[in-house]
């Protein structure tokens, strides 16, 4: 593959992956994706996983790409180091506007998940939640009343559906606490809610620190509209073919899409021109 214009591969210090629709298609690993991994970790470029999953689904990921050490994961809300699950850097939403977005939330009818402390839980264990537990691959923990049960921050929100439905309610959400919380979503049937000023660019940063990295240095890849900040975050943002529109406006380059390997054909391509 030719490598975009505009990037020069000697340069390249770190590189910045999302996982659903990047390198993770239908909740499982592209083939291909730990050999790219590899080849371009060999030549001395960390790739590190940025993603929506949480710490336990991230890692999970992670350890099968071996990719570096630690993940952004939450959205950028969390970083943690993989190889001890320590964590390293943690925003969340306070209990008060958490409890009132949901509150909101619930009022709509919408599936709900809130997850704190690497653990999700849910009104009433139904098929969105055994949908969302299964891609995660942790447990549905069944709680009653939201509202009532919530009493400690909350990590992140997660309100799955229908993806016009999706939609709607983030347009709904977004003028009413847009200002109190980061509103995105990962997936077209997943709409997330974290804490305000908190996005993968956030988490991205506190991995460039402890890692020496120099983010005009840093490359990004991403395909949906919680990549948006990932992207404007990197030196140069490479966008996934098919996935969100926006993303691929504001990209430097977009990639072939998931269904034709492109992210990890776009890493043995640096990988080989360094060598």
């Amino acid at each position: 593959m030719p490598l975009p214009e505009g990037l020069d591969p000697s340069a390249v210090q770190g590189v910045f992956v999302d996982l659903d629709g990047t390198v993770v298609h239908h909740a499982e690993l592209l083939p291909t994706a730990a050999d790219a991994v590899a080849a371009l970790q060999a030549t001395g470029v960390p790739v590190v996983v940025a993603t929506g999953r949480m710490f336990a689904s991230a890692c999970r990921f992670a350890d099968a790409l071996d990719a570096a050490d630690p993940v952004i994961c939450f959205q950028g809300a969390l970083v943690g180091r993989r190889s001890t699950r320590e964590v390293l850097h943690h925003e969340q939403l306070d209990t008060e506007h958490a409890r009132e977005i949901v509150a909101a939330i619930v009022e709509t009818g919408e599936h709900l998940n809130v997850m704190t402390a690497d653990a999700f839980y849910v009104a009433e264990d139904n098929a969105e939640a055994q949908r969302y537990a299964q891609s995660a691959r942790v447990p549905v923990n069944a709680v009653g009343d939201l509202v009532a049960w919530l009493d400690q921050p909350v990590t992140k929100l997660v309100v799955s559906g229908d993806p016009a439905r999706m939609d709607a309610l983030r347009d709904d959400l977004v003028p009413r606490f847009g200002d109190r919380a980061f509103i995105a979503k990962s997936l077209p049937f997943y709409l997330e809610v974290a804490a305000p000023g908190v996005h993968k660019g956030v988490g991205c940063q506190v991995v460039a620190d402890l890692l020496g990295l120099d983010r005009a240095q840093c490359v990004a890849i991403g395909d949906g509209e919680n990549d948006l900040e990932l992207l404007d975050w990197a030196g140069f943002g490479i966008a996934v073919g098919g996935g969100h529109p926006a993303l691929e406006e504001r990209a430097d380059w977009v990639a072939p899409s998931i269904d034709d390997d492109g992210v990890p054909r776009v890493l043995q391509a640096v990988a080989e021109a360094r060598r």
